[in-house]
């Protein structure tokens, strides 16, 4: 290299190290992009005030966002969590988190989107994704177009009146919007960057998709966090834990549910052992419930509200919906609807034990995802874990708390009051951890 060559790499270096000084300095840190987002593949610094940075957690059934705002003496948390559903109207309006789910129990016939997490990235070409794409097409409600070996996108009525393939990260973005406005409501200002939870196993197409619905929000996404490290640090495991030592996080969601075994390294965390299930969660307890129920009024009334009737069976899922949610602090709950239809009001006894006994196989398949990732990581002997965590708003089910604590011989899972939005709270503090 020429002499001239020389000063100018010496004087670049020296400008480096007196912006990390500066920065240091006045609570700045360094983020770094998604590194997908460059084609070689090199990770772009980016400089951001301290407390400045939001976390977003995009769920299936539920969102969050949260963050650091001013307190009476320090930075205080706080956090906001939406249903992830956009619903769109007959005159083209759309609707977004529980305005949206409301409208779809009102018009049960009007497009109402949710539950489109799972699809993010994935393409009907590839063998696997493929398979995780029908199985939404058959399942959801409305309609998914995967046709020309492209993603998967929704038709919907634009405000012209013609039929518009909405893209999924489109979609994704509408939720992210509502939840950054929501901060900067609380804040009382501009938002401008953030960091998103993504799964363990979203990388390429689905980490770039999940980018993309960040920056439509008009969001600088500096980072992705992996939603399993996410909520290790959201339960302080990265000050409990020592050196090498594993975790199990047991995530169980609205529509779906993963394993983890996270070891810390190095104050990192590692995942060594991940298994998911993108259609096993309490999307599926509230169905084994809504089944039963339709039974009961077919055999007592002649009507078959799931074939018949989606106004009737969307009161219906709503209800059991309250329900499950209430035998998790109640042995047992009257499920009643006025004017279920026809006028005809609805009421009947769940116990506990009942729901139980309906859920049983899905109670397995979440013990047998456990059971996978620790054979898979090597962990045969149980007293191997650390910590146990639960995560995920269906945590809350007892029957998943009891079966977990057997499994490692009666050690007490950690699980906190409200466990879905351990994702969003993890990510800001991990993003804040080194302040």
């Amino acid at each position: 290299m020429s002499s001239g060559g020389d000063r100018r790499l010496a004087a670049t270096l020296q400008a480096l190290i007196l912006a990390c000084l500066l920065a240091a300095a006045s609570g700045l840190q360094i983020l770094e992009y998604p590194p997908s987002m460059y084609a070689d593949n090199t990770p772009e610094k980016f400089w951001y005030p301290r407390g400045s940075v939001i976390a977003i957690h995009l769920g299936n059934t539920n969102s969050c966002v949260a963050g650091y705002g001013p307190g009476k003496t320090d930075l205080t948390p706080f956090q906001f969590c939406i249903p992830s559903w956009v619903a769109f109207t007959e005159d083209g309006t759309t609707l977004v988190g529980e305005a949206a789910r409301n409208h779809a129990g009102a018009d049960p016939e009007s497009t109402a989107v949710f539950g489109f997490k799972r699809l993010l990235g994935l393409r009907s070409n590839h063998w696997y994704q493929d398979g995780i794409v029908q199985a939404a097409i058959k399942r959801a409600p409305y309609k998914i177009t995967a046709r020309d070996f492209n993603t998967p996108t929704i038709p919907v009525k634009s405000k012209d009146g013609t039929l518009e393939q909405l893209d999924l990260a489109k979609v994704a973005s509408m939720v992210i919007a509502q939840l950054k406005d929501k901060a900067e409501e609380h804040l009382g200002r501009r938002v401008e960057y953030a960091v998103m939870t993504i799964p363990q196993h979203f990388s390429g197409l689905s980490r770039d998709t999940a980018y993309r619905a960040g920056r439509i929000a008009k969001l600088d996404v500096v980072q992705m966090v992996p939603e399993p490290t996410a909520i290790a640090v959201a339960y302080g495991l990265h000050k409990k834990l020592r050196e090498d030592g594993n975790a199990l996080v047991l995530r169980v969601g609205g529509g779906t549910s993963d394993a983890s075994i996270v070891t810390l390294m190095d104050d990192n965390f590692e995942v060594f052992g991940y298994r998911n299930d993108p259609f096993l969660g309490g999307d599926d307890f509230d169905q084994r419930i809504v089944d039963y129920f339709a039974k009961l009024i077919k055999a007592k009334h002649g009507k078959d509200i799931i074939s018949d009737d989606k106004s009737a069976l969307g009161k219906l899922r709503t209800a059991c919906e309250q329900a499950k949610k209430a035998l998790s602090s109640q042995e047992q709950v009257q499920v009643t609807i006025e004017s279920l239809f026809d006028g005809v009001d609805f009421s009947e006894p769940l116990l506990r034990s009942k729901f139980e006994e309906l859920n049983g196989d899905i109670f397995g398949k979440l013990i047998a995802l456990v059971d996978e990732i620790m054979a898979q990581a090597g962990l045969e002997r149980r007293s191997k874990i650390d910590e146990i965590v639960l995560a995920g708003g269906s945590a809350m089910i007892p029957k998943i708390q009891r079966l977990v604590k057997d499994y490692f011989g009666g050690r007490e899972p950690n699980i906190r009051v409200k466990p879905g939005e351990a994702v969003a709270l993890g990510a800001v503090v991990y993003v804040h951890s080194d302040d």
